[in-house]
């Protein structure tokens, strides 16, 4: 067991960092930067927030997040509610760290085993003719009734609908997130915030994310002030310095606002 808060504190003091510096190059703002160092994860809107951030700051400052992660909810329980004590089977983040290399040569093995397997594909599917049938797509992620794609820029689609009657089921909305000014740490999830998680992470000034849905998308923003919305085109105004919005056909709703 070690303590989270001065493990933090140490690496950033080793950098020569400040508080403020953080908040510049990690878009989390500086009071919930304190409230990690301190412990104080209260302070923080919600657990989903406190194990985003607490990843976020643990690479930003070069420590390994998952053992921080692993650490915080062995104390103070995950995203299920329970602890380390509570859930059968658990590892203590000592014997996972004395097994990580293990897992590594075994994830590698069957890294080189899936290549040589392939090519063997490849060239089994280059001497079929013209016969030889297409690879198939990247499998879509299915989020909460709705198949959403990812493309190759990293933007969230949703699949093509099947052949029917024009008209029939609900339109496409199309979402764009800019980071601007200092950015914002962003959470976006398929119908709801019980969905599947279709993207995690921080859009600086400039940066962008489309996204398009028939049904639902669900969205947690870390720094309201450093970031656009729009949906369909149209700029869209959201409250509070951490806000909750979800984005359906039929507009824009703010679920949540936090100081």
């Amino acid at each position: 067991m070690f303590e989270i808060g001065n493990t933090l504190r140490e690496a950033r003091l080793r950098k020569g960092l400040g508080i403020l510096e953080c908040e510049d190059q990690t878009k989390i703002r500086a009071k919930y930067l304190r409230a990690l160092e301190d412990e104080e994860f209260d302070a923080l809107p919600s657990g989903t927030y406190v194990r985003g951030f607490l990843r976020t700051y643990a690479e930003f400052l070069g420590l390994d997040a998952q053992l921080v992660i692993d650490e915080h909810d062995s104390r103070f329980g995950g995203p299920d509610g329970e602890t380390g004590a509570d859930r059968p089977g658990r590892k203590s983040g000592a014997r996972k760290r004395r097994r990580h290399g293990v897992r590594s040569e075994v994830q590698l093995l069957w890294l080189a085993i899936g290549g040589v397997m392939g090519v063997a594909l490849l060239v089994w599917m280059g001497a079929g003719g013209s016969e030889t049938q297409p690879l198939p797509e990247p499998a879509a992620v299915q989020a909460d009734g709705e198949i959403v794609a990812s493309n190759a820029d990293g933007d969230v689609q949703p699949a093509a609908a099947e052949p029917g009657v024009a008209g029939e089921g609900p339109r496409q909305v199309s979402i764009l997130l800019r980071g601007t000014g200092a950015g914002s740490w962003v959470q976006v999830r398929g119908g709801d915030e019980n969905g599947r998680e279709v993207y995690r992470g921080t859009l600086s000034d400039g940066q962008e994310r489309r996204f398009g849905v028939q049904r639902g998308l669900w969205i947690r923003i870390g720094n309201t002030g450093g970031l656009d919305l729009e949906v369909d085109g149209e700029q869209q105004t959201v409250t509070g310095g951490v806000a909750d919005v979800l984005i359906t056909p039929d507009g824009l709703q703010q679920l949540a606002e936090y100081e």
